[in-house]
């Protein structure tokens, strides 16, 4: 390795095992065709003209899976040479910039890196001037490793998929270690931070992280406390930043998501932590560097001692940068989606259940009858139902574990509800779990509302959900009121020292506990975000007003928030709510009870939510009340059950509801004997006749469709030069009907 001094670096040409020039369409549509090349580190080389003008050959490694690839240069200093879309066959990057930034103890340290000495407008590789900056934490090795699960979790568990999955993902960990600068003081000498790279199989993602550890067995005389971490300050070229940047900026296009950037990001974390695309900090010294930077950094903290118990080494979040190679809405989404199915796997179960408002064993048996009567799978104990987690009462612990015992004889499953965080502390509306673990305000220095969740609050609940799990066999959990990344200025909970460690604390306390749950196969409820900590589902568009709706308005309200959120989240990812009875308001025009006299709207609720392949909160105390609706429910089942695989896959948008005419979507899943499932929706009281446009593209069938409607006998169907078929649709005022399609060429 070249020693550390300063200097200039001319870097003549550098050569490694990937070329970019390969030609875009050499590599298949990775969304259709699955791509297994697998993920490989190789060495290159880099010319470079040192400060004394001898030419040295210096080592670089990629890293590649075929359809992304990043290459680092190891000498002077670990950089970042080049992050290469090969399906666009275009370099992402733009400049090179520092691998970190980690503070330790409030000084703040470059981790590698090197200086551009000419614009950081564009990267010349064949005549590139970098300097070594002697300050920066330096290149020491480089290691690889197999990816870990972050959960425990089986494929094909409730009916999630199970052919052709891996748990953990195949992909291979590329990780840098590097040393203090000779400048950093005694404390920090034993200090070595890790840049950890991992790519996978099969999609353009590559995830990267930060992790800080003592390189000696003795920590030094003054404990060291990671006091800040960048991740990620990348410099990237158009189109893999924002279509519109800049004060004048539309806020939807200032963020990291569908924003007109080929490149998407986001962290693993729910709270903390931010991604947000920034002015290039060498702008105006820089001409032409008016492009900005993806940084992704924490909003607090994190203020990790390490050699704490808890803490012997620091782990950062982890930020996940997705090339998506493209901005239609569409083919973003469904490569997003590929993520999540990727590193939250079990947010692809999807049981069928009854959220139930009885608890007494007479109320409770007679639901999971009428659930096995028309194909339910679980019973959910909903809020106000009267069930008690909380409790250790050997009395009820037995009822319920009775309860359960009965429905698993069943063939059900049965989970049950909680409020844990929000709104259990002072003053909250869930009962205070008492102020000594209330949070703490950091403004008027008082107890809030919400519980901190790295108080002893944590354990007691643990104790209380764990044992009662343990006891009584329950399944599921639904935790309302998780953490939701709000601050706590204690300096006497558990476990956290004071207001900047504080989310930090919280936000991973909540993932292990949910971690924990999925260790047990634990199916969980969570409004929020935690879904690559195990998290199954969350509310997709929920909001509590909507349901005291009449009927129909919520049934249009809900439809267009599905439409729209699974732009998001895969359909089994989000939940949507039916208030067969009462839930805020509404009165009967609201509430689908009595459901024999409702049977349209009722029907119509259980049409539209299969047909998402979204499930809904069916809130109530039964499912039928006549032969007729159990008939009406039971079909739609069986539909569902009939047809669980595509209806469950990702969906393409083809009309948003209006309710001024049809509104329509499809499923796509190219590797599936149904590849495509529209579903068709007339909400108006008009008789509608027309043709529409069906575009197969993301079905994979590339020819002739065998096409059937409502499960009747196939006709081929030739496709256009666009991928699209056009199918007449003649439906009657407030109808739903359904078009299944195949591949006649397999």
């Amino acid at each position: 390795r070249l020693s550390n001094t300063m200097g200039v670096f001319v870097v003549l040409a550098y050569l490694s095992f990937v070329s970019i020039g390969s030609s875009r369409g050499a590599l298949p549509d990775w969304l259709i065709h699955p791509v297994g090349t697998p993920v490989t580190v190789e060495s290159g080389t880099a010319s470079l003209i040192g400060p004394n003008g001898a030419q040295i050959h210096a080592t670089t490694l990629t890293i590649t899976n075929s359809l992304v690839s990043r290459t680092f240069l190891l000498e002077p200093d670990l950089a970042t040479l080049d992050f290469a879309s090969h399906s666009a066959d275009q370099s992402i990057l733009r400049a090179i910039t520092q691998e970190a930034i980690v503070g330790l103890d409030d000084i703040l340290y470059n981790v590698g890196g090197l200086s551009q000495t000419e614009t950081y407008a564009y990267l010349n590789r064949t005549a590139l001037s970098v300097t070594l900056n002697a300050t920066t934490f330096h290149y020491k090795s480089y290691s690889t490793a197999q990816p870990e699960a972050s959960f425990l979790w089986t494929p094909g568990t409730r009916h999630s998929p199970a052919d052709n999955v891996s748990w953990p993902p195949k992909g291979l960990q590329l990780i840098f270690s590097l040393v203090p600068p000779t400048t950093a003081p005694a404390q920090h000498k034993t200090v070595q931070i890790n840049v950890h790279y991992e790519m996978y199989v099969g999609i353009p993602l590559v995830a990267k992280w930060i992790s800080v550890n003592y390189t000696e067995a003795s920590p030094p005389a003054a404990n060291v406390t990671v006091t800040s971490v960048v991740v990620e300050n990348l410099a990237t070229n158009p189109p893999y930043r924002p279509r519109s940047f800049g004060p004048m900026a539309h806020p939807w296009e200032r963020g990291p998501g569908v924003t007109g950037s080929w490149l998407y990001a986001e962290t693993n974390q729910a709270h903390g932590t931010q991604v947000a695309w920034i002015d290039d900090p060498h702008l105006g010294a820089s001409p032409g560097s008016g492009e900005p930077v993806l940084q992704s950094t924490y909003t607090l903290g994190p203020y990790v001692t390490l050699n704490q118990p808890k803490n012997p080494n620091f782990e950062s979040f982890r930020l996940l940068e997705l090339v998506t190679d493209s901005v239609d809405p569409d083919r973003v989404a469904l490569t997003r989606h590929r993520m999540t199915r990727l590193l939250a796997p079990q947010t692809q179960e999807n049981p069928i259940f009854l959220h139930g408002t009885k608890s007494d064993p007479t109320s409770f048996r007679f639901a999971v009858d009428q659930m096995v009567d028309v194909g339910f799978e679980m019973f959910i104990y909903s809020f106000g139902s009267g069930f008690r987690l909380e409790t250790s009462d050997p009395t009820y612990l037995a009822q319920i574990k009775a309860d359960i015992a009965y429905a698993k004889s069943k063939g059900i499953e049965v989970g049950g509800y909680d409020l844990i965080c929000l709104e259990r502390g002072h003053g909250g509306y869930g009962g205070n779990v008492g102020d000594q673990w209330d949070a703490i305000d950091p403004t008027s220095g008082k107890p809030t509302s919400n519980a901190c969740f790295s108080s002893g609050w944590l354990d007691k609940l643990d104790s209380f959900v764990f044992g009662f799990i343990n006891e009584t066999g329950l399944i599921s959990i639904e935790t309302d009121g998780p953490y939701g990344g709000s601050e706590c200025a204690s300096k006497s909970h558990a476990h956290h020292a004071e207001l900047r460690d504080s989310v930090y604390q919280q936000t991973k306390a909540q993932g292990e506990f949910y971690s924990k749950l999925r260790a047990l196969n634990v199916y969980i409820h969570q409004p929020d975000n935690f879904f690559y900590q195990g998290g199954s589902k969350t509310g997709m568009g929920y909001n509590e007003n909507q349901y005291s709706l009449p009927r129909w308005q919520d049934l249009s309200v809900s439809r267009q928030t599905m439409y729209d959120d699974t732009y998001h989240f895969i359909p089994t990812q989000g939940w949507m709510f039916v208030p067969l009875v009462q839930y805020h308001g509404g009165g009967s025009a609201a509430t689908f009870e009595p459901l024999s006299a409702n049977i349209v709207e009722y029907e119509w609720a259980l049409a539209q939510y299969f047909g998402y392949g979204v499930m809904p909160c069916w809130r109530g105390y039964r499912l039928y009340d006549t032969n007729e609706t159990m008939a009406t429910v039971k079909k739609w089942v069986d539909f569902y059950k009939t047809y669980r695989d595509i209806l469950t896959s990702d969906i393409v948008h083809l009309r948003r509801p209006d309710m001024q005419g049809l509104d329509a979507i499809l499923h796509v899943n190219p590797q599936l004997k149904y590849c495509g499932l529209a579903m068709i929706f007339n909400p108006t009281t008009n008789l509608i006749a027309e043709n529409m446009t069906i575009p197969l593209y993301y079905t994979g069938i590339e020819q002739t469709a065998m096409v059937s409607q409502e499960g009747a006998s196939s006709a081929p169907v030739t496709l256009d030069r666009d991928y699209s078929v056009s199918i007449t649709v003649n439906m009657k005022p407030k109808t739903i009907t359904w078009f299944s399609f195949q591949n006649a060429s397999p």
